[in-house]
């Protein structure tokens, strides 16, 4: 799927997320269960929407997160080998 179809899907759900949450409130008030629940799923898909934008912006396909930890193997295993030429 385009990224683009995509961030318009999750915008799509977002507002029906959103809607339906607004709508539960108005019913059951705001600490209901349901709310609580919908209001964790909007996060979810907001989350989503977030991460999409992110990668646009940086054109990576990789979690930041990801390329962080895969930059902190390299160090450390450079930094190994360093160590080690340098006990011999």
């Amino acid at each position: 799927m385009k990224p683009n179809s995509l961030k318009v899907e999750l915008l799509e759900s977002i507002n029906e997320k959103r809607q339906e949450m607004i709508s539960t409130a108005e019913t059951n008030g705001y600490t209901n269960e349901a709310v609580v629940h919908c209001s964790q799923e909007l996060d979810r898909l907001l989350n989503k929407y977030q991460q999409l934008l992110l990668e646009e912006t940086y054109k990576t396909t990789t979690n930041p997160f990801q390329e962080f930890v895969n930059n902190m193997k390299k160090w450390t295993f450079r930094d190994r080998l360093v160590y080690q030429s340098a006990e011999k």
